[in-house]
Parts: structure tokens; C-alpha cells; sequence
């Protein structure tokens, strides 16, 4: 079994109902793994090793904490990958993702480097019905697709030599992190060697984001391992499946 802890960024003390179930159930779960808080220096966490005393923490400057441009800088840096280096897969498991079974081992086992939800942009596609399937497996494999990095698992080895030698080559990264994960990670000619990606049927099977009902249809009526966003995007239908 390769070896693989969960990590998962927290930034503020206070969590919501949603983020504390997300918590709950990646305890339960994937609880048997080492898991990992990424948090600000600063912030006091004691309230949730009192409820979970396995979890550890691992800080990082706080700078990293005050938005999203700050957020992205730290998962784009060699640094923050080198800190895990002890294992050779991370599950990033931001708290607003959902985890059904635990299927880490066999996605471990595949060998990719990176995996994440696929997410297309298109607002349209956002809305699409179960009857719709078709089209939504034509929008999927006629556009180039975001692999999501809030709920992502990443070889770490894999990640320091990706940075390293786009850090070389090209100007600094500005944008989403998972962006230069998949779609810069495929764009550019020379990187597509450094990061072994699965297709986007395959990594349905690994988490929904968008569209999870024309999703569920297309993959035949499965749950993923995992899901994203769930109370953004269709809540409705996660609601079947995500409850105290």
C-alpha cells in the first residue's frame, strides 16, 4: 500500500455546520490514515484535537491564509509538497467535500499523479438534467476540463518535480492551483511529461463537483469515492446521500 495521509487546510477557528459534518465523515472514513490540518501559525486549533487528538497540525505563515491569491501561492510552492515528502500520495480534503468509502488504497494503486473532480467552466452545463447525459458527456470530452483541487490526490515526489522545472522555465504561476495541475499540465508540450493525469470518465469514478445528477446518470448510478462542493452546486440531490 502506498502511503498516503489526508490533508486538509484550515484557515479560521470557527466552523460551520457543513464544514464540521465534512470533518466528521473524513473521520470516520479515512480516520485510520494519518491526518493532517494545514493551518496559519497563529490559529489556535485545540477545539478540534480535543474532539479528534489523532489529527496534527502542521503550520505554514499566515500570510498564506488571507485569501484565495495567497492560498494558491502556497499550493503551487515546491515547499509546501517537500513538507510531505514522507508520503508519497496527500488527499488535499478542503471542507467542503464529502468522502462516501474508502477507496484510497485502489486509487493510490493507479499511479497518477494527480487526480481531482473534473469541473468545467460553462455556467450552462452547471444546470444540465440526468436526461441530459449525453450532452454533458459531449461538453466533458470536447473541452479542455479543470481537475479540482479541493478534494485532489497528489504524488508528492511527482508535484516537487512538476514545480521545479515550471518554476525553471516559465513566469510565475497566477491564477487557480488545480488550473496549472490539468489544464496548463496538458496545454504546455514539455509538461505533459511530468504529470500522468487519468481521463475524465475516470476521474467521475474518483469525485463529482458540477452537474452531479447528469453525472450520476452518466456513470451509471454509482456514488464517486468522494464528492466537491456539494452544497454549492445541486444540494438538492446530494441530499439524498449527505445528512447527519
Amino acid at each position: 500500500m502506498p502511503s498516503v495521509a489526508i490533508v486538509i487546510p484550515v484557515y479560521q477557528s470557527s466552523l460551520s455546520e457543513a464544514e464540521r459534518l465534512s470533518l466528521r465523515q473524513c473521520m470516520q472514513v479515512l480516520g485510520k490514515y494519518p491526518v493532517k490540518i494545514v493551518k496559519p501559525e497563529s490559529l489556535d486549533l485545540s477545539c478540534i484535537t480535543k474532539e479528534y487528538p489523532s489529527i496534527t497540525f502542521v503550520p505554514f505563515p499566515d500570510a498564506y491564509f488571507k485569501g484565495v491569491d495567497s492560498y494558491n501561492r502556497l499550493m503551487i510552492s515546491p515547499d509546501f509538497y517537500k513538507t510531505f515528502l514522507e508520503f508519497e500520495y496527500i488527499l488535499l480534503y478542503q471542507l467542503d467535500a464529502f468522502v462516501f468509502t474508502d477507496q484510497l488504497p485502489a486509487w493510490c494503486f493507479k499511479g497518477y499523479d494527480y487526480i481531482g473532480a473534473p469541473s468545467l467552466h460553462q455556467e450552462e452545463y452547471d444546470s444540465l438534467q440526468a436526461s441530459e447525459k449525453q450532452v454533458y458527456a459531449n461538453a466533458l470530452s470536447s473541452n479542455r476540463f479543470v481537475l479540482n483541487g479541493g478534494l485532489s490526490l497528489r504524488k508528492t515526489k511527482a508535484f516537487v518535480r512538476y514545480l521545479k522545472i515550471y518554476n525553471t522555465f516559465y513566469p510565475a504561476w497566477v491564477g487557480n492551483e488545480d488550473m496549472l495541475f490539468s489544464q496548463e499540465a496538458t496545454r504546455l508540450i514539455p509538461m505533459k511529461l511530468f504529470l500522468r493525469l487519468p481521463g475524465w470518465r475516470e476521474a467521475l469514478l474518483f469525485a463529482f463537483e458540477k452537474s452531479p445528477a447528469a453525472t450520476f446518470e452518466l456513470i451509471g448510478h454509482k456514488l464517486p469515492f468522494a464528492c466537491h462542493a456539494w452544497e454549492r452546486y445541486d444540494p438538492e440531490f446530494w441530499s439524498k446521500f449527505i445528512h447527519e
